[in-house]
Formats: structure tokens, C-alpha cells, sequence
């Protein structure tokens, strides 16, 4: 196992590097919104040299995007890099990336989705802590993923308690909390996750995920449930959900059965009845309906932090990230 590397927390006056290694956003002045945010943390941002760029659904080509990247992570000015969303194509840049450049200059990368394809092959070769949390489009949707996106890179301390959104934060004041308890148990150990898709990308690659003794977490958005239950089972037959001490699952937004006619058959075939059943022996905690990833309000997971989970009976699920994701 890789030291762990933690990066420098931002401050007022930090510099965010805004980088698509992935798609571009969708329409030109999405990130105006952004940069309102990121205004009011004091922070100040520069824009990558291909950002907008468009080559099919991807931002430019793979040799531009990676360039953005490695420019953003040698600038000594930057202090974090922010994708502009994710979309398609962070795995096309694994065999170019340059992860000792990444390792030499530890920097703050935050992102979800597609960005999963960075996050975890970057943790895992380098050491260096990776954050699962919004993107420059996203993280203005409500004060809740703002505030934790403020408490994870500009506090360098433990997160606590991980809390579900109250009216006042939340993105919808009157959605209400989703998280359930799908298998009993209690679970400390390192943070890894991400989207289910790019988990699943992953595997049988040089940076597939190794969740042994860690609490994984995942979501997805807009699969169907059988989607969600194929990957699963892959994760399972590949060992990565035995060799796991904890699960957390994210609520997987719009994943519900489509309306073709297979699908009207199983119109009772939701993602939270197959969990039940995929995990009615597993003797270790898996808790459903986290607010990470494609939630509108979503909090930050830094990957390679020590965290516990307890999920009791009565349906009650404790998250505390127990160690400082930065550092000064």
C-alpha cells in the first residue's frame, strides 16, 4: 500500500485550475455560475487551454486534454484542479498521463462521474488523497454541496459526521432524506469509489480498484436497474465487494426501469428491492441513498481517508470521516 499523500488545503487567494478532461461543458457561459462560487470562497481560478474545446462529446483531443492536465499540475500558481464536468474520455488519458509530474506537485483534484477515471488510478499510483465531490457545472446546485466542498478543501481537518441536507441547505427543501440501511454492521477503513460505471471501466486495467480492507462507495445515474445489478455482479465476481469493509451506495438518480417492453416486466425490479436481495447475507454494513455523486446535493468523500460507518437496525446510518483530508 502507497503512503498517503495529503494536499495543501486552499486558502483565500488559492488559484483553481478549471481543466475538461473529459466532455466540455454543455453550453458556453455554464461555468459563469461557477465562478460566482468560487468568487465568494476567494478563490480565483484560470481556464484551461482546451476547455471548450469540441471533438464529438469529447473536449478536444486526448493529447490536448492530458496537456491541460499536466500544465495545470505543473503551474506552481495552482492549487487545485477543478474539471469543467465530466461527460466521456478521462480513462482514454491513463497510458499518457504523467503520474510522477502528479505525484511531484500534489495538488487538490475534485470531480465525480466520468472524472472517477482520474480519481482512483491517481490515488492508487501515487498515494496522493483524490475527492470525490462536485464539478465547476455542479457544485453551485445548493449551499449543501457548497459548504462541503468548502469543509473538504479549505479546512484542513476531519470532516466529522457526515449529515444529511436540512431545509435551509438543501438544493429542494422538501426532498427528503434518502439514506436506508440495506445490511447491519459497523466498518473503519480508507474511502475508495466513484461512479459504478467508470469502477467498472476500470477493472482488468493496471489501475482497476482495490478495495480490500476499505469502505467503498458508488453511484451512477440514469441505468437501469439491471445495469446496476450487472456491474455489481461483476464487482462482486471480481472479489471487490468480500474484500471490502463497508459499502456505501449513493441514491443512483434516475435509475429506474425504461419503457421498453422488458422493462414494463419489471417494472417491480427497482434498484433498492435488488439490493436487498444481492445483499441479504453479506454480514458487513451497506447503507443506500447517500447524497454523493449525481445528487443535486452531494458531499465530499476524500479517497484514501480513514472513515467509519455503522448501519443499525433501527435504520440509522453513521458516516465520520475520521482523518484531515489536507493539510496546511
Amino acid at each position: 500500500m502507497r503512503k498517503v499523500i495529503r494536499p495543501r488545503a486552499l486558502k483565500k487567494g488559492s488559484m483553481v485550475g478549471i481543466v475538461a478532461p473529459g466532455s466540455p461543458p454543455f453550453e458556453e457561459g455554464d461555468l459563469d455560475f461557477s465562478f460566482q462560487w468560487l468568487k465568494k470562497l476567494g478563490l480565483r481560478w484560470k481556464l484551461g487551454k482546451h476547455v471548450t474545446d469540441r471533438l464529438g462529446d469529447l473536449a478536444g483531443t486526448d493529447e490536448d486534454r492530458v496537456k491541460d492536465l499536466h500544465d495545470m499540475w505543473a503551474d506552481p500558481d495552482i492549487s487545485a484542479i477543478l474539471p469543467a464536468r465530466g461527460g466521456n474520455g478521462c480513462v482514454r488519458l491513463l497510458d499518457k498521463l504523467d503520474f510522477k509530474l502528479i505525484a511531484k506537485h500534489p495538488k487538490i483534484l475534485i470531480g465525480y462521474s466520468d472524472i472517477t477515471g482520474l480519481l482512483i488510478p491517481i490515488h492508487q499510483e501515487t498515494g496522493l488523497v483524490t475527492f470525490h465531490g462536485a464539478t465547476a457545472g455542479s457544485f453551485f446546485e445548493s449551499p449543501y454541496t457548497y459548504r462541503y466542498f468548502e469543509l473538504a478543501l479549505m479546512q484542513p481537518k476531519p470532516l466529522g459526521l457526515i449529515s444529511d441536507p436540512t431545509p435551509k441547505d438543501a438544493w429542494d427543501p422538501e426532498y427528503p432524506p434518502t439514506r436506508m440501511v440495506i445490511s447491519e454492521g459497523k466498518a473503519r477503513g480508507q474511502l475508495i469509489g466513484g461512479c459504478l460505471s467508470l469502477i467498472r471501466q476500470l477493472m482488468g486495467t493496471p489501475w482497476e480498484i482495490d478495495t480490500r480492507g476499505k469502505i467503498l462507495f458508488f453511484e451512477d445515474f440514469e441505468e437501469e436497474p439491471h445495469n446496476i445489478d450487472r456491474m455489481i455482479t461483476q464487482l462482486q465476481l471480481a472479489g471487490k465487494l468480500d474484500d471490502a469493509a463497508g459499502i456505501i451506495i449513493g441514491e443512483c438518480a434516475s435509475c429506474r426501469p425504461g419503457d421498453s417492453k422488458r422493462n414494463r416486466i419489471a417494472l417491480n425490479f427497482s434498484v433498492e428491492r435488488m439490493l436487498r436481495e444481492k445483499f441479504a447475507d453479506f454480514g458487513k454494513p451497506v447503507v443506500y441513498g447517500m447524497r454523493l455523486g449525481h445528487s443535486r446535493e452531494k458531499f465530499t468523500l476524500p479517497l484514501g481517508v480513514v472513515a467509519y460507518l455503522r448501519a443499525d437496525k433501527s435504520g440509522a446510518v453513521t458516516l465520520r470521516i475520521e482523518e484531515p483530508a489536507t493539510h496546511v
